[in-house]
């Protein structure tokens, strides 16, 4: 006896593509434009100091000035994991939050790089291992910096790319996101269970073969009972749509398992670079500013 069954219609709502639209933000022109006045006015005062100053460089000012300022900046970008993971009470978009942290750590090395003069970068270049230890980790310090906002960025991109897939997908598939997805898997499984209630061994194993294998592969009928084959060419639509959307399924949760060990990884490097970065600041400010350390020979 054969089993009809109807097949569930996805009704999309109105304007359900606009669900996959990331919210606009003036945060981001807000920051842009802050970080860039922000960088002109420390450049036109280094430039000022070179042409004032015989010997500039980053134990005297203004260039010591830029180099608190730099790790002033260092402190706010890091709030921004602090609002998006354990304080989110704080006022504000995590996205305007987002657009501090892009803007602020791509100054931060601009003026990090007039505090020490653009040494290590464009003269007096390491040459060996030793000169990263110099003057409480200097060079380290810049290092870490460099690579912990470059790494940043191509992680923004990274993220950006994945985003775009899943939501290709979701727009793609008729069904949605993950969520979604797996409610939809379910009730198709359920429809083939039914399909096989009552059947043969072989017909049962022949859907549980084409469940698993995700739609690659669909039994011929030629195998199964005459009686059957009408039901089972019924219930083809049902298996290949579940391969479909398993496909689909697989695509997003790889999207978004690539996304979650990025921003995980990069956790780990602002760590361990923060670390670094704070040795630095907080021994030239005991140090050259509040003097409460006395300066090594």
């Amino acid at each position: 006896m054969s089993v009809t069954t109807k097949q569930p219609q996805v009704s999309q709502p109105r304007g359900w593509r606009r669900l996959w639209k990331s919210p606009t933000s003036r945060a981001r022109w807000f920051w842009l434009i802050l970080s860039g006045l922000l960088y002109a006015g420390l450049l036109a005062w280094y430039y000022y100091a070179l042409r004032t100053q015989m010997y500039p460089g980053p134990i005297n000012d203004p260039l010591r000035l830029f180099g608190i300022v730099a790790y002033v900046l260092v402190l706010v970008t890091a709030t921004y994991s602090l609002r998006r993971r354990f304080v989110r009470v704080l006022p504000g978009k995590v996205q305007s939050w987002l657009w501090m942290h892009t803007w602020l750590g791509v100054i931060t090395i601009l003026i990090a790089l007039l505090h020490d003069n653009y040494v290590r970068v464009t003269h007096d270049f390491c040459d060996n291992f030793s000169c990263l230890t110099e003057t409480y980790w200097a060079s380290s310090a810049l290092f870490a910096l460099i690579f912990l906002v470059v790494s940043g960025i191509f992680g923004r991109l990274l993220d950006r790319w994945q985003t775009r897939v899943i939501a290709r997908e979701a727009s793609s598939n008729g069904v949605g996101i993950e969520r979604s997805l797996e409610e939809r898997l379910r009730t198709l499984a359920y429809t083939v269970e039914r399909y096989s209630a009552g059947k043969s061994d072989e017909f049962k194993l022949a859907c549980a073969e084409a469940l698993e294998s995700r739609g690659r592969t669909i039994a011929s009928s030629e195998a199964l009972a005459t009686h059957e084959r009408a039901d089972w060419q019924k219930v083809q639509p049902t298996l290949q749509e579940h391969g479909r959307l398993t496909h689909s399924l697989q695509r997003q949760r790889r999207a978004r398992g690539i996304i979650q060990t990025w921003r995980s990884l990069h956790m780990i490097l602002a760590t361990l670079a923060l670390i670094i970065i704070s040795y630095h600041g907080i021994m030239e400010l005991l140090t050259n500013v509040l003097h409460i350390i006395a300066s090594p020979e």
